[in-house]
């Protein structure tokens, strides 16, 4: 019986070579191989660098990319995505720090003052219109934004009825912030304020309360949940929006809105979230949303693509995640991060989310955005408002200056 062991052993193993066989046909290829050859001298890894000023609210945002770049990375195998959240600082010193450079930035208008270092890109073809410009340098483009921000009109119902067409008169209190990193909201309000409206009625509300949207529930026992307003059609007429005498952009905007003491201020997608928060614990005023006569935003996060010699691989990949980026299926999950689509996709926010009334005022076609690589707009942007807050010029008129200004290529 011992000697037979080994002999029927060796005759199950002959009788298992033609299964293996068989079963080597049907199984998965091992692709390792291919991939490191494709790659080869090449780890497979793209670095991205996020600049981690852009929203103080970070938590939302890795959200959605980390989403993007898993679907990025499932149609390339072998190539990963590794995101980097850092300062100002780490990104203007890119070119001369000594550190290893990264793939790709994340990065908002104004924080490199040029597109040193950066490689140009092919303009996709679904980007927003008013958008396509902001990362133009002379005739070619080094930047492309893949999400946004921007501002509304909240107002308090127990205050006014609505947005006057002048703060000048009429006893409608307004707070604003003074402009802030990434958030320039004295642009904000000379955009919102820039008007025109008719002497028959120089201070009746511009806007009026709607019907709540359906599909929100804050939670309030025997309330109506805060519903934003339609965008309401430019006014037409020789009058001009004007601020209180004496007007002062203020540190304490939101807390004054927030307590009930004004009865409108200008916010971002983070208020609003804000406010549903207040809502939510029944605390907070009576708000409201509309839009403002005129859509602006700064508050864009735009694509760059790093130019290193003999690196046409990589870039060629980068590409590909940017056209990933601007895709229905990521655009259509901005919500995730309480940001907007810079594409025709919809943003992906449900019906009756507050949200949705910024949404649509960011679709203007006459939205104005800063450049990408403008480094001077900020400067020309405070002497313009200034004019604005001192009443000393038409808002319409400045409000056309200022978007003339932005829309100018930096390096023409």
């Amino acid at each position: 019986m011992g000697k037979l062991r080994p002999a029927l052993c060796g005759l199950c193993l002959a009788l298992l070579l033609p299964l293996a066989v068989l079963a080597g046909r049907h199984l998965p290829t091992d692709t390792r191989p291919l991939v490191e050859e494709k790659y080869a001298g090449w780890s497979g890894v793209l670095r991205l660098w996020v600049f981690e000023g852009w929203a103080e609210d970070m938590d939302a945002l890795p959200a959605w990319l980390n989403r993007c770049i898993a679907r990025f990375e499932k149609r390339s195998p072998g190539v990963y995505v590794q995101p980097r959240y850092v300062d100002a600082g780490a990104i203007t010193a890119m070119n001369d720090s000594g550190i290893p450079k990264p793939d790709m930035l994340l990065i908002p208008p104004g924080l490199l003052s040029s597109p040193e270092g950066l490689a140009p890109l092919i303009p996709p073809d679904n980007l927003r219109g008013p958008l396509a410009g902001c990362g133009a340098w002379g005739d070619a483009v080094y930047a492309v934004p893949v999400a946004m921000g921007g501002y509304l009109w909240a107002w308090n119902a127990a205050l006014t009825e609505g947005i006057p067409d002048t703060w000048h008169a009429g006893g409608a209190t307004l707070a604003a912030p003074g402009p802030q990193p990434w958030r320039r909201w004295d642009a904000a309000l000379l955009a919102l304020c820039s008007g025109r409206y008719s002497e028959e009625a120089p201070n009746a509300p511009a806007q009026t309360p709607a019907p709540p949207l359906p599909g929100v529930d804050l939670g309030l026992a025997g309330s109506e949940t805060p519903a934003p307003t339609p965008p309401p059609a430019a006014p037409e007429g020789e009058l001009s929006c004007r601020l209180p005498d004496g007007f002062r952009f203020e540190d304490d905007a939101w807390r004054r809105f927030a307590n009930g003491e004004v009865a409108a201020m200008p916010v971002t997608q983070r208020e609003v979230r804000r406010l549903q928060a207040l809502s939510a614990q029944g605390k907070g005023p009576d708000w409201r949303l509309c839009a403002g006569a005129c859509a602006f935003t700064d508050q864009l996060l735009c694509l760059a693509v790093v130019d290193a010699p003999g690196a046409e691989e990589q870039r060629a990949l980068c590409a590909a995640f940017l056209t990933c980026l601007l895709e229905d299926a990521c655009q259509g999950d901005l919500c995730r991060a309480a940001c907007f689509s810079v594409t025709d996709a919809g943003s992906g926010y449900d019906a009756g989310d507050p949200l949705l009334i910024l949404d649509a005022a960011l679709r203007d076609p006459g939205l104005c955005a800063p450049n990408c690589f403008d480094a001077h707009w900020q400067d020309d942007c405070a002497g313009i408002v200034r004019e604005f807050t001192d009443n000393a010029a038409e808002a319409w008129r400045l409000w056309r200056s200022l978007a003339g200004r932005l829309r100018k290529n930096p390096n023409i």
